[in-house]
């Protein structure tokens, strides 16, 4: 049977998605860098093409969840741990600096040979922002979540227009050597030439950046960037900053709807060069027990558990239509999210990937020595001397919002 590839991605929060799962998991523990090993390696022999991983300052009250690992470091920490899988730590646009966060990404892709990526999140709850010393632009999240959509895009417009000069800067910093600026020349005792270092000169609104990373230019030239979009405004912003967005469908019919908002938003912030690849993204608890394990976590929160994203809850077979679904329309991937992380990777180690393979779906080319290769990415030439992969103007679709 010919293999098609599409890529698929684990999003690790914690213990998992849903708020009870520390509660009804106690032999997983978060904080133990034991488990971020055992996950991770079953993720990545399962064949998982990249594994993201959540990160932010202050957590939401009642979010269930304990404090995090910096994502950096964890990435960096498993790194060495791993051969094949993508590393994906998350990036808050609101409380991180764009020159620490582009050389961290650096480093990370020179720890991993190749296999770092990026996903960037404005972090806009209160929580965060106060935790930062920012004002929030609203009380709480509960006061944020009662106005209409468009309102609501409206007001944080300008948390998406920041991030996106935060993701110019990063992408330019990466570019700033050229792939051969170390010329170690030992009879001269020239180790760079200076020539073939740019000083990035940006100037915006938000941020004001002169001079080169100090990394040199790592083996991706520019690893792949992420974001989560699930309405116009996060759309115009994945499609003006990043490769791959992860669009959140709560059934097929709101999957077209929100792939067709994607792809007019390309249009709008006029994207040229590589295509943004639109993959779906979607918690699950699965295996014959899925539902019945969803169930109970609610029973223990006290209430359903309502997320951002659709909910998949049933049998591995019934997940593997559903993917299979994905593919024949066209799609490049999708992100899986348990809600319970141990139960549900085991399932989706065992049952699921193994059933995606005889239905003729293989993940990304696993053979590739890169995360950009693997997503079918192309090579990123430095657009100091050549082509960026893409362009967008992401201020190019405000009147939008008129």
């Amino acid at each position: 049977m010919t293999k098609t590839a599409f890529g698929l991605a684990l999003g690790i929060d914690g213990v998992g998605w849903h708020p009870a799962a520390e509660r009804t998991d106690a032999a997983s523990r978060p904080a133990d860098p034991k488990f971020w090993s055992r996950i991770i390696g079953q993720a990545e022999n399962a064949g998982f093409d990249l594994a993201t991983f959540e990160d932010q300052l202050e957590l939401p009250a009642g979010s269930g969840h304990s404090a995090r690992f910096d994502s950096f470091s964890l990435a960096s920490w498993l790194a060495p741990q791993t051969s094949r899988i993508g590393l994906v730590p998350a990036a808050t646009t609101a409380t991180q600096e764009p020159f620490h966060i582009a050389t961290a990404t650096q480093t990370l892709d020179f720890t991993s040979s190749g296999r770092a990526g990026l996903r960037l999140r404005i972090g806009l709850y209160p929580e965060e922002l106060r935790a930062a010393g920012r004002k929030p632009l609203f009380k709480s999240t509960e006061e944020f979540l009662q106005l209409e959509p468009a309102e609501q895009q409206r007001n944080y417009y300008e948390g998406f227009e920041e991030g996106w000069e935060f993701a110019q800067i990063v992408r330019l910093l990466w570019d700033s050597w050229q792939d051969d600026a170390e010329i170690r020349d030992v009879a001269t005792g020239r180790f760079l030439d200076a020539e073939r270092i740019h000083n990035p000169d940006f100037q915006g609104d938000y941020f004001s950046v002169f001079g080169a990373s100090i990394t040199p230019r790592s083996p991706q030239g520019q690893p792949p960037v992420f974001a989560l979009a699930h309405q116009e405004v996060p759309y115009e912003f994945a499609s003006a900053a990043a490769d791959v967005a992860f669009i959140t469908p709560f059934d097929e019919a709101d999957l077209i709807r929100r792939r067709e908002g994607a792809e007019a938003a390309a249009k709008r912030v006029g994207r040229e060069g590589t295509p943004l690849q639109i993959w779906p993204d979607i918690a699950v608890s699965v295996g014959e027990e899925g539902q019945n394990r969803l169930d109970e976590l609610n029973e223990v929160l006290g209430e359903e558990f309502v997320t951002d994203t659709g909910i998949f809850a049933g049998t591995a077979g019934e997940l593997v239509e559903l993917i299979v679904s994905w593919h024949e329309q066209g799609l490049h991937g999708a992100r899986l999210r348990p809600l319970s992380t141990s139960a549900d990777l085991a399932v989706l180690a065992d049952e699921v990937l193994p059933k995606l393979h005889s239905a003729g779906i293989a993940p990304a080319d696993a053979t590739a020595a890169t995360l950009r290769a693997r997503l079918g990415l192309p090579i990123a030439e430095n657009r100091f001397v050549g082509t960026a992969p893409f362009t967008a103007d992401f201020h190019a679709a405000k009147e939008t919002l008129a």
